[in-house]
């Protein structure tokens, strides 16, 4: 019965993770705040939000590769998209 009930508890966080990371992926945030202070501070990114365009993230970004960043394709697209719609001081990274 104990089993039974770890299981049952074990599953609920499994799925419930699940679902938070796929709320997250959605719209960047997360993904983007995983990668970024992963080796810098959110500061360091806010800075920059509102004064590049998408090309400026593509190439910010996949310097940050070269330095170790690991993402795939689809994740890399996806912080780019983030940043460019990102507003300074109402966004996620900058509170």
């Amino acid at each position: 019965m104990k089993l039974l009930v770890s299981l049952l508890v074990a599953g609920t966080f499994l799925v419930s993770g699940a679902l938070m990371a796929s709320a997250q992926s959605n719209d960047g945030s997360g993904l983007t705040v995983t990668k970024c202070s992963s080796c810098h501070t959110l500061k360091r990114v806010c800075r920059s939000l509102g004064k590049k365009d998408l090309a400026a993230w593509q190439k910010t970004n996949e310097r940050m590769v070269k330095k170790g960043m690991t993402v795939t394709d689809a994740q890399l697209a996806t912080i780019n998209q983030y940043l460019v719609d990102a507003k300074p001081g109402n966004d996620v990274l900058c509170q």
